[in-house]
């Protein structure tokens, strides 16, 4: 049997949780709609009420519509993110547009005038479709069976077959003013309808509440999918299989050698992105069919799709051999393959661009299909990755539906085009605020759970990176996650990683899982670290062992595992290694300690001397005494330090103190701050081979 449409939606209304707040209650209804992905896609469809509130000057009872705002997602939806307007005043828009013949996107900025009680919220362009609905509830959702009935060739039959009377029918016009009017009109025509289906685009229905506008939005997408599922026979809607499906360790292998290559090449004027992978069945289903070639050049039609999805895919189908020994094979070929997508997206632009267009941006795709082994969708940060995945994703099924019931039509070209290069979304991009100082970044930080790793890891992600944070203690890293987490500017951005740093399989996976969760890696702290005391007379074997293991070898394979994949990415990047005062000073009583740190410190010179000529930077900072959270001032170190020194423990703050030169103890956090330093393009990107102390003067620790 061909697969079908997901299963059947079910109503969640539950009266008992429903407030009697009529704005409160659109919000329920709204979070409700919004938390089912086939109900409506993430950050897509709008709802709005009519309620009727007092003026704030007046005090008279005026009818305020309530709409969802622009951007934001429903289903996680609250009060702040809806907009208020007077109705009255968005009625009377018409004859003012009538009588200085606007542009219907000159509409837009007068919604403005309309706010009710100086709501700041930014007004959907949907804001007619719901102004002009002359019901108290409304509801514009994008399901994907819905979809799929809009964009086959006969939607208008169908509509009629699934639906009856209850829906009427819209042909395409770009969401705005016009299809606020077209609606109305057809409702003034045909005064029993419930909904409307607008062609390529989605539904909009109403009723006189929530309760009963929720359940109508329900029950016609189920309707909808009922119908495909009907149609449904032993012919796939996406024809035969024509190409394998790869084992999940052979998929793993070819993504961790394309992946970076791929990110590297797709980066537009030295802005990375980030990817995400998806290889659920029904995008690997997608890709395997014999129609998949033919319908992923025709492009997304939903308007929501193809804004964050590019008018159409590429498709990677003849991979070479993914043999890490020899990437230049995989290089030559993603070089044609995106030199013919650049190419035809730059044709596109030319074709249909308006005298008043935008720039061409980016003509690199934002979703690469590669048969047999996943789709990857690319984004500034990992939620918009995600998202964008996960259109291509509802994109696939509106095809999936629209196959089966008949033919699948796209939007047309030049529809498309005046969607993508919209100047109200040109607009909208320009208001988004500035991108975070490390957005677009991977880190990768070992010695990640605590101390300075700990401290970098949330400055990282506080500034937008994505942070893979690498400790052998699993109770530790437990404990790191919610903490960066809670600072993260990014959804999605934090990895945790139990590894310990002195084995190469260990060291080799969680880099691995960095490649595999965001494509690459950009930024890498060396942090992970420990001590011992002794001199070279009474330092054991298993003591020289263990530092030697964990401040050389794990140093050494952290700083290898993360160059090599800089490289193939070809985009430079940064280490930091965290060395110490002793590195430079002789250490009392910690001989392989000292001398392993200035192993450390010349391993960053010489990687900073050898790799500049890959964009790749290596600095280090030398702490001294970063006492608090630090895994090498744990108390059998604190108490064989104080023993060398002749004090107690509880003395040791105090004499590190004194000891330097400002009179100043040192943090996690002022050793993270030089870190970041180092590690920002934007703060030091004329800096390499260099050293930053942070140990609040010590002048045994100074360079010279």
């Amino acid at each position: 049997m061909a697969s079908v449409l997901s299963a059947h939606v079910p109503n969640l209304w539950d009266d008992a949780k429903a407030p009697t707040d009529p704005v409160d209650q659109l919000i329920y209804a709204s979070n409700l709609l919004g938390s089912d992905l086939r109900v409506t896609n993430f950050g897509g469809g709008n709802t709005s009420s009519k309620i009727f509130q007092p003026d704030p000057l007046s005090g008279e009872s005026t009818e305020v519509l309530w709409v969802k705002g622009s951007g934001g997602d429903l289903g996680s939806a609250k009060r702040g993110n809806f907009a208020s307007l007077y109705q009255g005043r968005l009625l009377a828009l018409e004859a003012k547009v009538k009588q200085e013949g606007l542009h219907e996107d000159q509409v837009v900025a007068l919604y403005n005038h309309c706010n009710f009680n100086l709501n700041p919220v930014a007004c959907s362009i949907d804001t007619p479709l719901h102004s002009y609905v002359p019901f108290q509830a409304v509801s514009h959702m994008h399901a994907d069976a819905v979809i799929a009935i809009a964009a086959s060739e006969n939607a208008k039959q169908l509509c009629s077959e699934i639906w009856g009377s209850d829906m009427g029918y819209l042909p395409w016009k770009r969401p705005g003013f016009d299809l606020g009017l077209m609606l109305r009109d057809l409702i003034a025509e045909n005064p029993g309808i419930k909904g409307a289906l607008m062609a390529s685009h989605g539904f909009i229905c109403w009723a006189d509440d929530w309760k009963s506008c929720y359940a109508l939005t329900i029950d016609m997408i189920n309707k909808a999918q009922e119908y495909i599922n009907s149609k449904t026979t032993s012919t796939h809607a996406f024809g035969q299989v024509v190409r394998p499906k790869l084992s999940d360790e052979d998929a793993r292998t070819t993504l961790l050698n394309l992946l970076p290559t791929l990110r590297g090449k797709v980066a537009f004027e030295g802005k990375r992105l980030i990817a995400c992978v998806d290889r659920s069945e029904a995008a690997l289903d997608f890709m395997a069919r014999s129609k998949m070639d033919a319908l992923a050049a025709l492009g997304t039609s939903c308007p929501d799709h193809f804004l964050r999805t590019k008018i159409r895919p590429l498709v990677l189908s003849s991979l070479p051999s993914s043999d890490k020994s020899d990437r230049s094979d995989l290089s030559d070929y993603l070089d044609k393959e995106l030199a013919t997508f650049r190419e035809n997206y730059a044709a596109y632009y030319e074709r249909c661009k308006r005298p008043n267009s935008p720039a061409m941006r980016n003509p690199n795709p934002s979703v690469v299909l590669v048969p047999g082994v996943g789709m990857i969708s690319f984004g500034k940060n990992p939620q918009e990755a995600k998202v964008t995945g996960q259109f291509y994703r509802n994109a696939i099924e509106v095809m999936r539906g629209a196959e089966t019931v008949g033919k699948y039509v796209a939007l047309p070209e030049q529809e498309a085009f005046d969607i993508e290069y919209w100047l109200l979304e040109e607009a909208k991009l320009k208001r988004q605020p500035p991108e975070s100082e490390f957005s677009r970044q991977i880190a990768v930080i070992t010695g990640g759970a605590q101390g300075i790793g700990l401290a970098t890891a949330k400055k990282l992600a506080k500034g937008g990176a994505c942070v893979v944070i690498l400790d052998i203690n699993e109770e530790k890293l437990a404990e790191a996650v919610p903490e960066i987490e809670a600072v993260a500017a990014n959804k999605g951005s934090v990895v945790a990683v139990r590894a310990d740093v002195t084995d190469l399989s260990d060291v080799s996976a969680a880099f691995e899982e960095a490649i595999l969760k965001f494509g690459g890696v950009d930024l890498c702290t060396v942090s992970a670290g420990n001590a011992r005391r002794g001199t070279v007379a009474d330092t054991t074997d298993a003591d020289y062992d263990f530092q030697a293991e964990l401040l050389m070898k794990g140093y050494f394979l952290a700083m290898r595992a993360a160059t090599q994949t800089m490289i193939q990415q070809g985009t430079g990047g940064s280490l930091v290694v965290i060395a110490s005062k002793n590195g430079v000073a002789v250490g009392g009583n910690a001989a392989v300690y000292s001398a392993a740190k200035a192993f450390e410190l010349h391993l960053m010179r010489t990687t900073a001397g050898d790799l500049a000529k890959h964009g790749i930077r290596c600095n280090a900072v030398n702490p001294d005494a970063v006492l608090i959270g630090s895994g090498i001032w744990n108390d059998a170190w604190k108490q064989q330090t104080a023993k060398t020194l002749g004090i107690s423990v509880e003395e040791l703050p105090e004499h590190y103190r004194k000891r330097s030169l400002l009179g100043v103890i040192v943090s996690a956090d002022d050793c993270a701050e030089a870190t970041c330093w180092l590690l920002s393009e934007a703060r030091s990107s004329r800096t390499t081979g260099c050293t930053i102390t942070v140990d609040g003067g010590v002048k045994e620790g100074f360079l010279r």
